[in-house]
């Protein structure tokens, strides 16, 4: 047997349509499943439904006949996901109400179908294809960090399970966040969307303003290593952009590591020349990736080694950058 629910939604366009899809997933539970319908369908558990629609009498006659629950969606400038009686006020700026709203009158209440579902139905979404919507299993890790370096996006709005996160500009690589830290603990339901003209005139008001590979590298570096790209099968890699570090314990190590992939090296030289834990290159290298800062090349490439006639100049090269370096930053 498999509990799914039946929901329908009516009278929005393609693109507010599969966003607010993909908010709804979000806010269920993982095992459970759902099977997207039309208002025609005998049975429907939920219905979302444009407010401007919402009096007609085919919808009327649909509320009446199969007694379902509902919410109007109506646009807002302000009260992004609010909800007021039976109002839900879009575009959704923070799923924490409308979750709220789901458990408390959906699935608190058991209303919904304990039936197996017909496996040929297209719209049905099973298990499997639920978890595609609800994270890292459906937008890898690394397709949703992509979308925020290619500058025909514009603006995104990122956000996660809980809700918005940050707005960015992809076009000047520059990230709003809500909060007065610039830490941020990314998880496995991270997703992004376009961001609406509302959103983006208002998205910036009284928040901080950071560059977003300043900010992308403090939160990503802090990720737990399954969330990261792999990197064992690579044996070259070349930074092509410098990271800016925090002046923590780790600082010291990157920008070592930072010097010596600068021209392109060999994983393998790197680590035994620094004397590195594996655990410490992989994740500088899979930080890097993901927010393309770098990229794997091929042997012939390498410019970096470790053999003895070059082993001293590279040195020096490298206490020269050092000095350089702890002057300019007074350590």
């Amino acid at each position: 047997m498999s509990t799914f629910l039946k929901i329908a939604i009516f009278g929005l366009n393609t693109v507010d349509l599969a966003e607010i899809k993909t908010q709804i997933l979000i806010c269920l539970p993982a095992e459970l499943n759902v099977q997207w319908v039309n208002i025609a369908e005998e049975k429907i558990d939920l219905l979302f439904v444009n407010k401007v629609f919402f009096n007609s009498p085919g919808i009327q006659k649909v509320l009446k006949e199969k007694g379902c629950l509902y919410l109007k969606l109506s646009k807002s400038d302000t009260n992004f996901g609010e909800i007021i009686r039976d109002q839900l006020f879009i575009p959704i700026y923070n799923l924490a109400n409308l979750k709220r709203w789901i458990t408390q009158n959906l699935l608190s209440n058991g209303v919904f179908n304990d039936v197996r579902p017909p496996q040929s139905t297209s719209t049905y979404l099973d298990t499997s294809e639920k978890q595609v919507n609800h994270g890292i299993n459906s937008h890898k890790f690394e397709e949703v960090f992509a979308e925020m370096f290619i500058a025909r996006n514009g603006h995104i709005q990122l956000y996660d399970a809980s809700g918005f996160i940050a707005l960015i500009d992809t076009r000047t690589e520059r990230v709003w966040v809500d909060d007065k830290t610039i830490y941020t603990q990314f998880n496995e339901t991270l997703n992004q969307t376009y961001a609406k003209a509302q959103i983006v005139n208002t998205g910036s008001i009284d928040k901080i303003v950071y560059d977003l590979r300043v900010w992308l590298w403090i939160n990503v570096s802090r990720l737990p290593s399954s969330l990261l790209p792999k990197s064992e099968n690579k044996k070259n890699f070349k930074l092509d952009i410098w990271p800016q570090f925090e002046n923590d314990l780790q600082r010291r190590d990157n920008l070592k590591i930072a010097a010596c992939f600068e021209s392109g090296a060999n994983i393998e030289d790197v680590k035994k020349y620094l004397n590195l834990s594996d655990e410490k290159i992989k994740n500088f290298l899979s930080c890097a990736t993901l927010l393309q800062m770098g990229h794997f090349i091929e042997d012939e490439e390498v410019k970096f080694s470790t053999n003895h006639n070059v082993e001293s100049s590279q040195t020096n090269k490298l206490k020269s950058f050092f000095g350089k370096l702890r002057r300019k930053l007074g350590l």
